[in-house]
């Protein structure tokens, strides 16, 4: 009975969280007004006030006041304004590095990704250093019924190999109580006729069917220019020939081994018929795409995904989102 009585009160915080969240959203992010939101969620007007309090209270919504020319949130909404998604900037300083970015990014996807999943999520994480930031600064909470699903293969390299994606989905594991399935494959095999005999094995037919019911996905976008070149763009994880063969079709971005061009078109570019990555029709089946990006090198790149409809919730440091903003 005590056992019982415990699980009941679990899921019933569970359920109280996740209707402060609705009511957080429903009432600051969307503007909606009281009286519309208790229409919306079946609940008196009373009541919604008293959870808005609530929602500030136990931190479900923060605030920020930024004084400065160019705030976060003003870039926010000149980008909601501009590519009609949803947006967090980051209020990164104009000297903070890469790293700091990254890490300034991760942290507010974090605490983002608590509004946004909800019992029974099944969400797709990809690997990358943006991803790993995000990782290391996750918002412990229990889900029941979450899954952790691996969007795409492996790295080949020792810094980006197997090791690397099991301790960032490891960690999402650990923060959500939720079960995890890996995708044990390479990101990139060697031929079509290989990666299509591996998807024919039972094990890899049951995750890739798991994939295509995701509610979620995580990711970030990685591009060949800059001074910081997505993995996938660099000797180690591709060939040189590879490298070469991308830069003649004229790709300037990938998102979670998909690769694209500058038309956002993904068809006929030699590495995808390669890559364990999702293709265009099963990336748009995706309810919610959370992207990240902290890097202004890659704002191209990201400016072609939200163009092209790939991105429909996206995290960013100032001065990408700024860059984003030029173009």
């Amino acid at each position: 009975m005590a056992k019982m009585i415990q699980m009941t009160n679990k899921a019933d915080n569970e359920m109280s969280h996740d209707r402060l969240a609705d009511v957080a959203e429903l009432y600051w992010i969307q503007g909606l007004k009281i009286e519309r939101v208790a229409r919306e969620l079946g609940i008196s007007r009373s009541t919604v006030s008293r959870l808005i309090a609530r929602a500030r209270k136990e931190h479900v919504i923060e605030f920020v006041v930024h004084r400065t020319k160019n705030s976060a949130l003003e870039l926010e909404n000149r980008l909601i304004q501009k590519y009609h998604v949803r947006v967090v900037v980051a209020d990164t300083s104009d000297n903070a590095d890469n790293t700091l970015k990254r890490m300034a990014v991760g942290k507010c996807a974090a605490i983002w990704l608590n509004t946004l999943v909800h019992s029974n999520t099944t969400i797709g994480v990809a690997w990358g250093r943006t991803i790993e930031a995000m990782s290391l600064q996750l918002q412990q909470r229990h889900l029941p019924g979450m899954r952790i699903l691996q969007l795409h293969g492996f790295g080949n390299s020792q810094t980006f190999g197997e090791n690397y994606a099991t301790q960032i989905l490891s960690r999402f594991h650990k923060n959500f109580d939720a079960s995890v399935r890996l995708l044990p494959l390479p990101a990139i095999f060697d031929s079509e006729n290989t990666r299509n005999l591996m998807y024919q094995e039972s094990s890899i037919r049951k995750i890739l069917e798991l994939r295509k019911h995701m509610n979620m996905m995580v990711t970030s976008v990685g591009t060949p220019n800059g001074s910081d070149p997505s993995p996938l763009f660099t000797p180690g994880l591709l060939s040189s020939k590879d490298i070469k063969v991308l830069h003649e079709q004229k790709v300037i971005g990938n998102l979670a081994s998909t690769f694209y061009r500058a038309d956002g078109s993904t068809s006929d570019i030699d590495l995808n018929s390669r890559s364990t990555g999702l293709n265009r029709t099963e990336l748009m089946s995706v309810a919610t795409r959370l992207f990240l990006v902290a890097s202004p090198s890659k704002a191209q790149a990201l400016h072609v995904a939200l163009r092209s409809g790939f991105v429909t919730h996206l995290v960013v440091d100032r001065q990408t989102a700024a860059a984003l903003l030029e173009l």
